[in-house]
């Protein structure tokens, strides 16, 4: 996005701590989850179901593009100028509170890569203990080690990335005002937290150097402007920290997807982490909650064979319209494992055969700003003109596309 301009605001003149931008999360970490807590019928595999023959093939010869600078992304961020939403709101209350420090962090995890690293260099086999205390001590929840598998790296950046190993950073989001989107309220804690984590990444980054090892930020930021190298979800999974969901995000244990992730690549030591199985990939096709609350109806019901991947695959032209309303975030909202934590939705099911808190108003209940409230089974109506028949026909409207 280009909606944040640079300032002369000096309120931050050098990078601050994590905690300067946001202090204190009540985060509700469930615990964490072992495959014999998973039901024998959710069991299914590891990770994502791939086929990695089918990866190599579409990685070689028809490698996916960048999504930021693709021309879904760069015609919303025009209907969002033409048409402006409550998103917009959010982008001036950021302007407010952090002045031109966002664009700061983004150029300085771009170039970060560019940074020597220092001369004398730890000569610890594996640093993944050292690297996971102080990532804990900058406000990071999770981090997940593996290695940096070019297969996912965009068509654009393919010969930018430079290193052989992937550290996956993820940081909750506050479950009080996750439940509250979509809000301005939410939207603003949403960039906080990624503006934290990307605080933390950059003095991780530099941790890392002082021990005598090279950083490349590989994913955004999740702020305004970012730039990427590749998706990290892929790394996520590969990692074990969870698996993909209905709603097309990570799905943990601790946290569900409400959770701002991102990652970076590095020659330093670390032993790798391995896909697990939560239950999620069969879980999912259960539960299908997200699927039937999305206002956009953006999310399939079913799985596809994408690029080698199994997965659920979200339809960006139903999907974006619909961020307007301060980045909805709805799916995540409405997911059992979010609300409840993967544990206790897997002891309910082993007990019952059923998902915790499906169908009932406490779980599937959201506002949408002036639409109003939509218990189980309503969803609101969205005109053409406000994307209810796809971004690119809004666009169209708009005079935009």
């Amino acid at each position: 996005m280009h909606i944040l301009p640079a300032s002369d605001v000096t309120k931050f003149p050098g990078f601050p701590r994590p905690e300067i931008v946001q202090p204190r999360r009540e985060t509700r970490r469930a615990p964490p989850v072992a495959e014999a807590d998973v039901p024998e019928d959710l069991l299914s595999v590891p990770g994502s179901p791939r086929d990695r023959a089918q990866e190599v093939f579409f990685a070689r010869h028809y490698r996916e593009p960048n999504f930021k600078t693709g021309k879904l992304n760069l015609t919303y961020h025009k209907v969002v100028e033409a048409k402006p939403g409550y998103v917009n709101e959010t982008y001036r209350t950021l302007v407010e509170k952090y002045g031109d420090l966002i664009p700061r962090v983004n150029a300085a995890a771009f170039s970060y890569h560019e940074r020597e690293a220092a001369p004398e260099r730890d000569q610890a086999a594996d640093l993944g203990a050292e690297i996971r205390a102080k990532a804990a001590e900058l406000g990071v929840d999770l981090v997940g080690f593996t290695r940096f598998d070019r297969t996912y790296v965009t068509r654009e950046t393919k010969d930018a990335a430079l290193f052989k190993n992937a550290i996956v950073l993820c940081r909750a989001f506050d479950w009080d005002t996750t439940h509250r989107a979509p809000s301005v309220e939410w939207d603003v804690h949403s960039y906080d937290t990624s503006l934290a984590l990307a605080l933390g990444a950059l003095h991780l980054a530099d941790f890392i150097r002082s021990k005598g090892y090279r950083v490349q930020f590989i994913a955004g930021t999740g702020l305004p402007g970012e730039k990427m190298i590749a998706p990290i979800l892929p790394y996520a999974v590969a990692a074990g920290l969870g698996q993909i969901g209905a709603n097309g995000t990570m799905l943990t244990a601790e946290f569900g997807s409400r959770l701002r992730v991102m990652g970076l690549s590095t020659d330093a030591p670390f032993v790798h982490g391995k896909p697990r199985d939560f239950g999620v990939n069969v879980l999912c096709e259960k539960c299908q909650v997200c699927v039937n609350r999305c206002p956009g109806r953006a999310l399939s019901r079913i799985k596809v064979q994408w690029h080698g991947v199994t997965k659920y695959k979200i339809v960006a032209d139903r999907c974006l319209p619909v961020l307007r309303f301060a980045e909805c975030n709805i799916c995540t909202k409405v997911c059992p494992v979010q609300h409840f934590g993967l544990k206790p939705v897997l002891e309910h099911y082993a007990a019952t055969g059923e998902v915790l808190g499906k169908g009932t108003a406490a779980l599937e209940t959201y506002s949408l700003f002036d639409k109003g409230e939509f218990g189980p089974g309503e969803l609101p109506r969205l005109a053409r003109d406000e994307g209810g028949q796809g971004l690119m026909r809004m666009a169209e409207d708009l005079g935009v596309a």
